[in-house]
């Protein structure tokens, strides 16, 4: 299959991958489409360029599938974990487009063991969240502004293990987008866990401000 990558793009994440400090492990959970395909691809020419990546691959419905909590709806998934460490960071669909940069940052960020660029203030509000809380930001990849939504989304998880952080590619995923009324991107849904059901209790459209951020994921807490 022809790379992905060229070698401009690669020097470029080389550079950028650089900054990493310790191992992350990308697990892949395939479903019987092109895009699982892509998303494998993808992730495996990454983890050529940088030793602390490793990958693995799993098919739809695995044991190992349940054991990350994902949507059996949804596949492809990507799990990503800091050094065999679950920090709720998901991506529902293939990362490309805009969102490849979310997918690097999220490297970075995840080797130095979740590090954010939130501020002490906002760590300590998100920190305060005390119910299993899903936020899942739909994205197109050719959205320029979805990365940031998307990566305070991965910090907010990040911080508190009671959060999951979920990029979902609206055009991949139709049915879910317009259960949704995803008509603009990035749109976010925060949900909470009543039940064993997720429930929806906040959406808003745009990418919000780190202050603003905060205040839509307590107002769904409330």
């Amino acid at each position: 299959m022809e790379k992905l990558l060229n070698e401009e793009i690669i020097n470029q994440v080389k550079d950028f991958l650089n900054e990493m400090e310790n191992p992350v492990n990308a697990l892949i959970f395939k479903g019987k489409n092109e895009e699982s395909e892509l998303t494998e691809q993808l992730i495996k020419e990454i983890a050529e360029i940088n030793d602390k990546i490793t990958v693995e691959s799993f098919e739809s419905g695995s044991e190992e599938a349940s054991k990350y909590s994902l949507d059996s709806s949804l596949y492809p998934a990507l799990v990503m974990l800091a050094d065999g460490k679950d920090m709720g960071v998901k991506f529902y669909g293939v990362p490309s487009g805009h969102e490849f940069s979310t997918l690097l940052t999220d490297f970075v960020s995840l080797s130095k063991n979740g590090k954010t660029d939130f501020s002490e203030d906002t760590v300590s509000k998100i920190s305060s969240v005390d119910k299993k809380t899903r936020i899942r930001v739909f994205v197109t990849p050719t959205c320029p502004y979805c990365p940031k939504a998307v990566i305070s989304g991965h910090q907010a998880a990040m911080i508190n293990s009671n959060i999951s952080g979920e990029m979902v590619e609206a055009n991949e995923f139709g049915e879910l987008s317009m259960k949704h009324g995803v008509s603009s991107v990035p749109h976010t849904v925060i949900e909470v866990l009543e039940n064993d059901t997720w429930v929806t209790k906040n959406e808003f459209v745009g990418t919000y401000p780190e202050n603003n951020f905060v205040d839509e994921l307590l107002k769904a807490l409330n």
